[in-house]
């Protein structure tokens, strides 16, 4: 199969995998949310598979290799001059490492330690625990990147009902538990090198909606839906609905209000067809990412192969959807 070939496919699974994540309704949010993530993951591979083509096919060229169907067939050929050729897609490559290294640094230094860690207090919610830090500042959020935590300050519990505090906190609690940081560490590197490109801001601006519907069902679960919402109001006043860092998930984010808000309202659930659709795109789209990622580092095509390439894909795409640990008792 020639290069432009595997090129078109892929493109067109990224194409079809944003029409359907487009029209939203009642999709889980997990399900939707895995789907946005490998779409952005598969827009940041696209550049370097086809810079990795365009490139290996002027060093086979320049070489005075002739590949089969006039152009580079990903994988079969591992001469000099091909690998040479590979060079601009590296540097995109190189691109992507380095935000998602200055991403990370910035959840590194969200996370609390130190001095705030010794003053703050652990509140035990049904999803793990939540810290409470004293501070006059109102802010609620969940990060890190070693040790993600969510930290409410006591400046922003202190003039909230006891159920819009639970409600809080175990909405920060469930962004920790699904591994929503982790995450947004890596979709943001991805914005960050491909932010200008309209379908990443809609996969980013999408992804982050998710999750915070993802938190917001997890606390539903445990104080309903009025509680959820008086809290969430209330903490949009209080901290003046001011957008999160892109490593950061905050409670009163202003981005996704009025959505999430008219979801609380009017709740109801995930529709058994529109996610299994939604559902089986990511997963197709996951698969042949995983397949060009695997020809395009030059991995054995094997089963084995394939499905090493696949199950790496698949950790990562499919995070949102899977709860890490044991739920706690309810606090």
């Amino acid at each position: 199969m020639s290069a432009t070939l595997v090129g078109l496919g892929f493109f067109g699974a990224l194409v079809a995998l944003a029409l359907l994540t487009g029209r939203r309704d009642g999709v889980s949010p997990r399900v939707a949310a895995s789907a946005h993530l490998v779409s952005l993951v598969g827009w940041a591979l696209l550049p370097v598979v086809w810079l990795a083509c365009l490139g290996s096919t002027l060093g086979s060229w320049l070489g005075g290799i002739r590949a089969s169907g006039g152009g580079c067939l990903l994988g079969l050929d591992h001469s000099q001059w091909m690998a040479l050729g590979y060079v601009p897609g590296a540097l995109v490559l190189c691109l992507l490492v380095w935000h998602g290294l200055r991403h990370a640094a910035a959840a590194r230094r969200a996370e609390i330690r130190g001095v705030a860690l010794s003053g703050a207090v652990r509140r035990p919610t049904s999803a793990g625990e939540v810290w409470v830090v004293p501070s006059g500042q109102p802010t609620a959020f969940a990060s890190g990147l070693w040790r993600c935590r969510a930290v409410v300050s006591s400046g922003l519990l202190a003039p909230l009902k006891a159920s819009e505090r639970q409600a809080v906190c175990e909405h920060e609690a469930a962004h920790v538990r699904l591994g929503h940081p982790r995450l947004l560490v890596v979709c943001g590197a991805v914005v960050a090198a491909y932010g200008r490109f309209p379908p990443v801001r809609r996969a980013w601006d999408g992804f982050r909606r998710e999750l915070e519907a993802a938190a917001d069902d997890e606390a539903v679960r445990v104080v309903g839906p009025e509680a959820l919402l008086s809290a969430l109001v209330h903490v949009a006043l209080l901290v003046g609905g001011a957008p999160a860092g892109p490593a950061v998930a905050g409670f009163g984010a202003a981005e996704h209000l009025r959505w999430r808000v008219a979801r609380l309202e009017h709740p109801g659930s995930a529709e058994p067809l529109p996610t299994a659709l939604v559902g089986m795109a990511a997963a197709a789209t996951a698969g042949a990412m995983a397949l060009v990622g695997c020809v395009l580092v030059g991995a054995p095509a094997s089963v084995v192969g394939a499905a090493a390439c696949l199950g790496v894909v698949a950790l990562i795409g499919l995070r949102p959807t899977w709860a890490w640990g044991r739920r706690g008792e309810p606090g």
